[in-house]
Formats: structure tokens, sequence, C-alpha cells
């Protein structure tokens, strides 16, 4: 296994970088892995989310990640948020990384179809049983989010229309 080469001119454009998109408590990290033994992407086998994310960038390894899909991974459910214990709030870092890689325009192409369906009805993940689960439980088969709310969705689709986002034509 080849060694890890630590530059610090690296490290402090990394941690700069990721601090400007929105993910500004990475510093805060200890490593103890507590957002990602919540994490339902890890469970579900996207390995470098949460805790491996942000040791990868805070050892200044942005460009050799740069196409790892594991990032699109993550369901938006701030599980990791809410149990770290430093407030780092993993789900910015993961969002900023992904504002990074958009920017490059390093997506995943799993990720299209959540962006597509995130301009349309306002949620990234939708599905034809959601409804019905709803329906089923006794709540309105709409949630009461951006997929019933027109000026929601309308502003949701002006952010998209002005990010790099656009500039991939998938809207």
């Amino acid at each position: 296994m080849p060694a890890l080469i630590i530059e610090n001119d690296k490290i402090k454009e990394a941690v700069q970088t990721i601090i400007d998109l929105g993910g500004d408590g990475i510093l805060k990290c200890v490593q103890c892995g507590a957002c990602s033994a919540v994490c339902p992407g890890v469970k579900a086998g996207f390995p470098v989310l949460c805790r491996l994310l942000i040791r990868k960038i805070l050892n200044g390894q942005m460009e050799e990640t740069i196409e790892e899909v594991s990032t699109w991974g993550c369901q938006s459910c701030n599980r990791c948020t809410e149990i770290c214990p430093q407030g780092v709030r993993p789900q910015e870092v993961v969002f900023a990384y992904r504002r990074y890689q958009a920017n490059d325009l390093a997506l995943s192409t799993s990720a299209f179809g959540p962006q597509m369906s995130l301009y349309q009805v306002g949620h990234a993940v939708t599905t034809e049983a959601t409804a019905e689960n709803r329906k089923k439980v006794g709540l309105d088969p709409v949630p009461p989010t951006a997929l019933n709310n027109a000026q929601a969705q309308k502003e949701i689709q002006t952010l998209l229309d002005n990010s790099p986002m656009a500039d991939l034509g998938i809207f």
C-alpha cells in the first residue's frame, strides 16, 4: 500500500474549500465515527460518507476523491448531525463536498434521477409507493412539503436553474 503524503497546502485548500461551500464544522471532527455508525448510506454500501469523507478532506485528498459516488448516497436523513458529539454537522460537510463535485461537474449518474425529481416535484426521492404507503397509515398521500406548494417548487427550480447543475442540461 502506498504511503499517504500529507501536503499542508493541499489540506488548507481542501478545508477552506469545504468551509466556503457550507461545511464550516469540519475542523471540529475528532473522527469518533458516530456519524458513520448511524448513516443509512454507509449501511447501504456507500463507504465514503461522513467520517471517512471528512478524514479524506482533512488529509487534503479532494482531487483523489472527486469521482467518489458515496456522497450521492446521502439521503439527507440528518442522523449524523443529530448524533455528532462535536457539532460538526456532517451532513453539511457531505453537501459541501457535493457542491465541490458539482462545481467540477463530477457527478454520479445515480445523482441525475434524484436531481431531476427535486427539480420537478421538490423532493429528491419519491416513489410510486410513497402515496400508497402514506394513505395506509392515515396520512395525506401528498406530504405537506414542496410537493404541494407551487411557490416552493418554483423557488427550488430557480435555485437549480442558477446552479452548476443547470450546466449539465438534465432539467
